[in-house]
């Protein structure tokens, strides 16, 4: 099967407009005033921003596909002796490094147990035990659903919390979470666990964006 060339470019017109759909969501959750975006001829947006304070954390914010899943740590005799098992792979740690000061090593699960379109929103807020900085999740009934079984069924062992193909926590599950709702936390600045809020609450990118050119 092949696809027609009509059919390709309603698919590149559809990624277009979702893509600016989701960076404009991205911009305003930075509370940015009157921000500008256009389309520019078939793969390109101009985004313009008036008065911008810290352009590299707009970089940052755009620059990310943010697809977020969550899925299991594969603790199989292969993994733990060093081998990636057939439905695994692996991943390095978004911000977590091991004694060597290279990011540690996950082999995780293919398997997608739950994914990020499953969101219905995400705060940045604190740790109620130890302070730090954290990011507050709550899912739709679908991902509720997914989340509670995921967790009743999977109790004592690690579950990953993956971002655009890098791990971020991966905590062991300690009791079913049936609330719909939970919390991710890492190696968080208070920049950093809002910046992935607003990822989160704005959605994936569709496919990745290149900032190809840059005027102040």
């Amino acid at each position: 099967l092949s696809l027609t060339e009509p059919a390709i470019e309603a698919r590149v017109q559809e990624v277009m407009q979702q893509s600016i759909e989701i960076v404009r969501r991205r911009i305003d959750e930075t509370g940015i005033n009157e921000p500008t975006l256009q389309r520019q001829g078939s793969d390109r947006i101009l985004v313009q921003l008036p008065g911008l304070g810290d352009p590299d954390r707009i970089k940052r914010l755009l620059g990310k596909t943010a697809k977020l899943a969550f899925r299991m740590v594969d603790t199989s005799a292969d993994a733990t002796a060093g081998r990636v098992p057939p439905g695994s792979e692996m991943l390095l740690a978004d911000n977590d490094k091991g004694p060597d000061g290279k990011p540690r090593q996950y082999i995780i699960r293919k398997r997608v147990e739950v994914a990020g379109e499953n969101l219905t929103d995400a705060q940045a807020g604190f740790d109620s035990r130890n302070g730090q900085p954290v990011v507050n999740f709550r899912f739709d009934s679908v991902g509720s659903r997914r989340f509670s079984e995921t967790t009743r069924d999977n109790v004592g062992k690690p579950f990953a919390i993956v971002l655009d193909n890098k791990v971020i926590s991966a905590p062991v599950i300690r009791e079913p979470i049936l609330a719909g709702s939970g919390q991710i936390s890492g190696n968080f600045t208070v920049q950093s666990a809002n910046d992935l809020a607003v990822l989160l609450r704005a959605g994936a990118l569709p496919a990745p964006l290149k900032i190809i050119e840059e005027r102040t």
